[in-house]
């Protein structure tokens, strides 16, 4: 079995849908892959570390109209050329009308991948929708990341029988064994990466943090992320926790709102922007961090479809304060592995705050069943089964 991906997002490329991709890829067994793409500068040597193949080209038009007919002529090109067997679409638009046309014209099967806002958007434009109706109705099987997209694909009349489910996993997590290079995974985890304690006191010192109590957030720096809402509390917690620090991990448009937060609040060295942290680094700030904190909303249809952030806070035995919208409920059990919280209501996400950081024995519950969820449940190796599963049965 032969299969082409076909995706504007993946590695070097830093994000969740390009984390998630490039994980099920490397653990789907038995199959051999080909991946078009987007080009990236300095892609170079991570293409020829992959055991698989990896073309970049530009895929869209730049004049002509649609401009998803350019990527039609090379996908046709490659599955001739490459011999592939089944296309994987990773994004609904533009890549679905271009394997649809495939499969119209040349009889090639193709599945697509859907993480939420992907589905919601499109249906603002009648266009949009009746062409990704098109796309999903005619796919050999769907893909939703929670089971929060797949109601919002069952809302549009697709059956359930097509639809599978295949979780996001922990892309950065604790090293297994505790060896102190990076480390393949056992059992299907993530790459681990060890840190020692040396390097977490180092980066303390560095920032300043010895004898703080420190919340952390790890996402894109968007509105619907909730970053804000940490911020224009920090004055209200710091009353109550006087040496409390907020680490900001990420980049993104709303960048220079926050910068201009934190100042109108007067909050230099309690609030820290880190925009150019690594997947190798973002260890030592997981281990650093006391609680992590992201009440994540839903702006106009704009929504987290899952969260794999938590689940990797929870990996490193860290509660977590969440966001109860889109999928977020999937990836964090209330009471269980944190605490979810009205996203919009401050004070519900100060009580929250304080109710985990004042509480021993509520904290090392929630630290201990996060830990152990995501070790039992949330595996690329287990995730990466039903895909083949479902491959082999077309």
């Amino acid at each position: 079995m032969k299969i082409l991906l076909v995706t504007f997002e993946f590695p070097p490329q830093r994000g969740g849908v390009e984390n998630y991709y490039y994980n099920l890829i490397k653990n789907i067994k038995g199959v051999d892959f080909v991946v078009l793409t987007l080009p990236q500068r300095d892609s170079e040597q991570f293409d020829q570390q992959q055991r698989f193949k990896i073309i970049r080209k530009k895929l869209l038009f730049s004049l002509i109209w649609p401009r998803w007919l350019k990527m039609y002529w090379q996908v046709m090109r490659l599955v001739k050329k490459e011999k592939i067997d089944l296309i994987w679409v990773g994004d609904v638009l533009p890549v679905g009308p271009a394997a649809y046309l495939l499969k119209y014209f040349s009889r090639v099967p193709y599945f697509v991948s859907t993480h939420g806002l992907d589905i919601m958007l499109p249906q603002k434009s009648l266009r949009k929708e009746k062409l990704m109706l098109k796309v999903l109705k005619n796919a050999d099987f769907i893909m939703a990341n929670s089971q929060f997209t797949k109601k919002e694909l069952l809302n549009l009349n697709l059956t359930e029988e097509k639809i599978i489910v295949v979780y996001p996993c922990c892309h950065v997590s604790p090293a297994p064994g505790g060896r102190s290079e990076q480390s393949s995974a056992v059992a299907g985890q993530s790459e681990g990466y060890h840190v020692s304690a040396v390097q977490v006191e180092k980066m303390r010192d560095r920032l300043n943090l010895k004898d703080k109590k420190i919340l952390l957030t790890v996402g894109r720096l968007v509105e619907r992320k909730g970053q804000d809402m940490i911020i224009k509390l920090m004055p209200r917690l710091l009353k109550e926790i006087p040496n409390l620090v907020y680490l900001i991990i990420g980049d993104g448009p709303e960048k220079s709102n926050f910068q201009f937060l934190i100042s109108n609040c007067k909050l230099h060295g309690k609030i820290m922007i880190l925009d150019n942290v690594s997947d190798e680094e973002l260890p030592i700030y997981y281990q650093l961090a006391n609680l992590f904190v992201m009440p994540a909303r839903d702006i106009q249809g704009d929504v987290e479809g899952f969260g794999i952030v938590y689940l990797e806070a929870n990996s490193f035995g860290l509660p977590v304060v969440a966001g109860e919208s889109g999928g977020i409920h999937e990836a964090v059990i209330d009471g269980q592995t944190g605490l979810l919280v009205d996203p919009v209501d401050e004070d519900d996400i100060y009580q929250k705050i304080i109710k985990l950081l004042s509480n021993p024995e509520l904290y090392q519950k929630l630290s201990e069943n996060g830990r152990i969820r995501v070790e039992k449940e949330f595996n690329w190796e287990k995730q990466s089964e039903k895909i083949l599963f479902k491959i082999e049965n077309l």
